[in-house]
């Protein structure tokens, strides 16, 4: 049997970075799509033209982004 995920549209995941006026939401669906380009980003889901995020995807993707260093290791 199929489950359905509650999905997010790269508009809400912008807003969930903190994007609020148009320009900073088309910044950051811009670096959405960067990520997306590079296999870096949230798993996501391409219906048509639409880009569409697994909010389970969107919250694994930030937790594994988690640190407690600032400091690169070389």
């Amino acid at each position: 049997m199929m489950v359905l995920q509650q999905m997010m549209t790269t508009i809400q995941v912008a807003k969930l970075f903190g994007a609020e006026t148009p320009e900073e939401i088309r910044t950051r669906q811009g670096y959405l799509a960067q990520l997306r380009f590079r296999g870096q980003g949230p798993r996501f889901v391409k219906h048509g033209r639409m880009i569409l995020y697994p909010e389970t995807a969107v919250a694994e993707w930030l937790e594994e982004g988690e640190t407690n260093c600032t400091r690169s290791i070389a």
